[in-house]
Parts: C-alpha cells; structure tokens; sequence
C-alpha cells in the first residue's frame, strides 16, 4: 500500500489529511479511559542489520548500545565531527546484529546515508525502510497492557520492545512511555492491523500523539533542522540519549567538552502560544531586541492553542525578557517534567 492508497483508506475512514498529519476532529483526548490509535505516518524508519551492526553502531552514536539489552530502546543521536545532530531517534535493539531507528520520516535518507559513509568497513547493511513500513501509534492508560490483550502478546515494560507475528508478517511494538506505544508493521498490513484495532479503539489525530511527546520535553530533529543542534542543547544527555562513559563516536570531543566545562549558552524550554499558523522546525525566536535568540525544534497543535519545543539563549529566558515567534506571537514558558539544569555526570 502506497502513502496515497493509506491516505484515501484513512479518508474513508473519517480522516482529515494536512501536511501528512491525519487528524481526527472528534476524538476527545481528554476521556481518561479511551485508547486512542493514531496513524504516525510522518515517521520514518531504518534498519541495520548484520554481525557488526552493533560495533559500526556504537562508534558512531552518543548513546551506549553494547550496555542496553536485546529487546529494548533508548534514545539517541549522530554526530557530525563538530558535534552538531545530523539524526536523532529511538533506537530499538532487537538483537547485537539488528536495529530499528524510529525517526521523523523526512529525515530517515539524510540520517540512513550521513551513517552509511562510515559503514564501509562493517558487515552491516543501512536501508530506509520507511516506504515498506508503517507506524501507527496506540496511547491512553494501561496503553502496553491493552495492546497485549488486543494482539496476544506479552506487554512490554517501558523501553521495551517485542516482535510479534501478524498474520504470518513481523511486527514490533516498542513501549514509549507508560502512556505510548509505538507499532511497526509492514505497510502490506498496515490497513489490516488498523481494522483489527480499531473497534476496540478512538481514532486520534498525531497532534495528540506529539503533544505527549512535547509534553514529556522529547526532542525531535527534522530534514529542517539537521545539523543545527549540539545534543545538550537538546537536553538529550537528560533523557539518557547520550552516554558520558562509553568512549569515542562521531562528535564526541565537542559533546564532552560542553559537558564537562559547562559551556552550553542554549538549552531546550516547553513553550505555548495562541493558536494561528503552525510554526516550522528552524523557524527564529526573538527576545526584546531584534536579535535572534533560538529556533523552534517542533510545534504541533493542541486544545489550548500550539505546543511546542524550542532551543533558547538561557540567560534571555531567565532575564524574563518576552519571547516572540517571528509573527509576533508572544511565548508562554511551560514547566518541563525533569530538571533541565541536572548534571547527569553527578
């Protein structure tokens, strides 16, 4: 099933489409006993396999992937030289030998050949895989524990990811957080799986599935904003995507010297702002003067107007200086669910 075929079948199956985004405009995401299910078409997905996946990996990436164990994920990023993200992603471990990045769907050619020109010395294969699979997303309460009644699975703990067989096809459900899951599936199956969950399930909008995302200050790197961001800038050595013990990778020199000297100028903050046209990835920030102060990292649209993340010149944000989008919509600082100013070396 081609993206247009998957478009018209959710079409017909009361999607309104913007952008690659299906939105569902009656689901109320607020009924704390719905589970919702949710097309994440605007991700993307790679696959490297072979006996030296493992070893290629772990040179080239800020997290630590010998000390994660098979079946489960974490987050992560790759580095160019300067330190700067080229890609970043959850990284599902099936095995030593077989990984599954999950990454926005633009991104996945930049990321897969950015890798790929460090590959060569390893029996290891890089594909996009992002055309021949599709994700669709599952969120609510109890969200691992009703996916494995409805696909007779075991649930899977937080991070954890587990293949399962549907009708004679692989597929791999990887547990986010304890309000997400995410569903990889071939695209050949992608309309059977949806009919088989949906009786039991509301059909969301993937605004919903990012507004979770943005809420629990999770960073996503898009095909705009590749090689814009160091990872601390990020907060990714927050959320465990980057590893301060595990040796050398791409970028590594510049990422432990921000670390270890505390030179980072930037970090990421939550954001609001009233609703209005959705503001892209890139997209400047301004403070009082005319200078800009940051850039927008994602935005994606809620009950309460635009959700987002930006990366923002911390002493502007602590002066108390208003922060503006380029359109001169005024930005609310929201309260993010860690410590942003954590040491993880401590």
């Amino acid at each position: 099933m081609d993206q247009q075929q998957w478009q018209d079948f959710l079409g017909n199956e009361g999607a309104i489409w913007e952008g690659g985004r299906a939105h569902f405009p009656l689901t109320s995401r607020e009924d704390p006993q719905s589970l919702h299910l949710l097309d994440l078409g605007p991700s993307g997905a790679i696959s490297i396999s072979g006996p030296d996946s493992q070893k290629f990996l772990q040179g080239q990436l800020t997290c630590d992937l010998i000390n994660l164990p098979d079946g489960h994920s974490t987050l992560g990023a790759h580095c160019n030289p300067k330190g700067r993200m080229i890609s970043a992603f959850s990284a599902l471990k099936l095995s030593q030998g077989e990984f599954v990045f999950r990454l926005p769907r633009n991104l996945a050619p930049i990321a897969q050949q950015a890798l790929a020109k460090y590959a060569v010395f390893f029996k290891t294969e890089l594909r996009d895989i992002s055309d021949e699979t599709h994700w669709l997303g599952l969120q609510g309460r109890n969200v691992a524990e009703r996916a494995a009644t409805l696909l007779g699975v075991e649930p899977p703990s937080v991070g954890g990811v587990i293949p399962f067989d549907f009708d004679g096809e692989r597929g791999m459900l990887q547990s986010v957080n304890e309000l997400q899951l995410a569903i990889l599936i071939p695209s050949s199956k992608a309309q059977q799986l949806w009919q088989t969950l949906s009786p039991q399930c509301e059909a969301t909008g993937y605004d919903h599935w990012q507004v979770r995302q943005i809420e629990a200050g999770i960073p996503q790197v898009d095909a705009a904003t590749t090689e814009m961001f160091i990872p601390q800038m990020t907060n990714l050595h927050l959320l465990g995507g980057v590893s301060f013990k595990k040796g050398c990778y791409t970028g590594q020199e510049v990422i432990a010297r921000m670390q270890f000297r505390g030179a980072a100028k930037r970090r990421l903050y939550r954001a609001s702002c009233a609703a209005g046209d959705l503001p892209q990835p890139g997209m400047e920030i301004y403070a009082d003067g005319a200078q800009s102060i940051g850039n927008l990292v994602e935005a994606c649209r809620s009950e309460e107007g635009i959700q987002l993340l930006a990366v923002l010149t911390i002493a502007k944000v602590a002066a108390g200086e208003t922060l503006r989008l380029k359109d001169g919509r005024t930005l609310e600082i929201e309260e993010l669910p860690y410590d942003a100013d954590a040491d993880p070396l401590a």
